[in-house]
């Protein structure tokens, strides 16, 4: 059988980063408003073909060697996560034995060579970040540009009334300006320097508002803290570019410019004059960085509450694989009953009811193996838990059977 469908695309100008990504911003200039008031469009007519039994059965043995691929994937996924999750916890209950918090930054002691210590103090740089071409400044740990360029983008809708016209509609092969996020060399709270791992954690970009305006080459303007680099924003053409500057880690002197330096809380190894990595006994490192004034204890805490987040976000997409793998698997059976419309729905509710409580269960199961060799009691009762949804389907089909005998 085959099914025609008749699809219209709408060619709009919007703004695109360099990823390819429309941009959306309503009161930027030009969103809205285009040189020509009509869209330009073209229609394309495609054919597609609904599959018979024979092939719904040969895509239901496709289905199900990926269903296998699935659920075999999902079973490394659970035990690793849980592995992962037990030295995370362990690595971080180590870590809040060992730290020591320095009350004086100023000075480095030589007596807290390689120890953890924990520490709050404001962000200091040695010099400010620009941008020349921009005439863009400002005393921070990181500055970054972001480009977007007016290009033609597709917008597709089942409509008839014109023809197949893609011509005139080229977007420009590369971006006149690009993107970039420049990095201090040299970052310090007190006496002490960041190591490229805490400088990489600083990632609180604010959006730098520009005050002056550079002119080369084509006309720029400032709208609304950014710049547009076109003969007229408001009318925007293909290739016409806008720019935006962003900030992290402010680390001008107090009570200048933006405002007072960011202060950071950090927890790290204490290394000569540098705050770098620390490696716990499990294996794990630790080297935090936290906004503000926070204690040791809140950013134990903190990695905590992220680990236990990350551990149960895992365990659902372990779930998930295995669900979803034992769903196709299952699917050739739903396939070849399909042509009776009511006795097709139950037995679809059932395999589904049937995947859902063996891809807990098995879950579980291997919950339980990974636990079980750092927690017994735990891994143990995780075992009788997973038997539970098993029993429970069984013991509903004996009653079942019994009605019907």
């Amino acid at each position: 059988m085959y099914r025609t469908q008749l699809t219209q695309e709408t060619i709009d100008i919007v703004s695109v980063g360099e990823d390819n990504i429309p941009m959306s911003n309503p009161s930027a200039p030009g969103m809205h408003h285009h040189k020509d008031d009509g869209y330009d469009s073209h229609t394309r007519i495609s054919y597609k073909e609904n599959p018979g039994f024979f092939g719904q059965i040969k895509q239901s043995f496709s289905a199900a060697l990926m269903g296998i691929l699935l659920v075999i994937t999902s079973f490394p996924v659970i035990y690793w996560n849980e592995g992962r999750a037990v030295q995370t916890s362990l690595s971080l209950d180590e870590g809040l034995k060992q730290v020591f918090s320095l009350q004086v930054i100023d000075q480095i002691n030589p007596g807290n060579q390689n120890r953890l210590v924990h520490l709050t103090g404001p962000l200091q740089t040695q010099r400010a970040l620009s941008d020349p071409e921009y005439g863009v400044a400002v005393r921070a740990v990181k500055l970054r540009r972001k480009v977007e360029m007016y290009q033609w983008v597709e917008h597709t809708s089942t409509r008839s009334g014109s023809f197949d016209k893609p011509s005139g509609h080229m977007n420009p092969s590369s971006f006149p300006v690009t993107s970039y996020t420049n990095e201090a060399d040299f970052v310090q709270v007190g006496a002490f320097a960041l190591s490229k791992g805490l400088i990489a954690k600083i990632n609180d970009f604010k959006p730098l508002t520009p005050k002056d305006l550079v002119q080369t080459g084509r006309k720029r303007y400032i709208h609304d803290g950014m710049f547009y680099v076109s003969d007229d924003p408001f009318y925007p053409s293909v290739g016409d570019v806008r720019v935006q500057f962003y900030y992290a880690g402010l680390s001008g002197k107090a009570g200048a410019g933006l405002g007072d330096p960011l202060k950071v809380s950090i927890v790290a190894k204490q290394q000569d004059s540098t705050l770098s990595h620390y490696t716990t006994e499990s294996g794990d490192t630790i080297e935090f960085l936290y906004n503000g004034q926070v204690s040791a204890k809140e950013i134990f805490d903190a990695e905590h509450s992220a680990n236990t987040i990350l551990t149960w976000f895992l365990r659902g997409v372990g779930w998930l694989l295995m669900f979803f793998g034992f769903q196709l698997m299952t699917s050739i059976l739903t396939v070849m009953i399909s042509w009776v419309p009511i006795i097709s729905d139950i037995v679809g509710l059932g395999l589904t009811l049937f995947c859902l409580c063996f891809a807990t269960s098995l879950s579980l199961v291997t919950i339980a193996i990974a636990w079980i060799a750092h927690r017994p009691l735990l891994g143990l009762t995780l075992l009788v838990a997973a038997a539970i949804p098993i029993l429970l389907s069984k013991d509903r089909a004996q009653r079942v059977g019994h009605r019907k005998s």
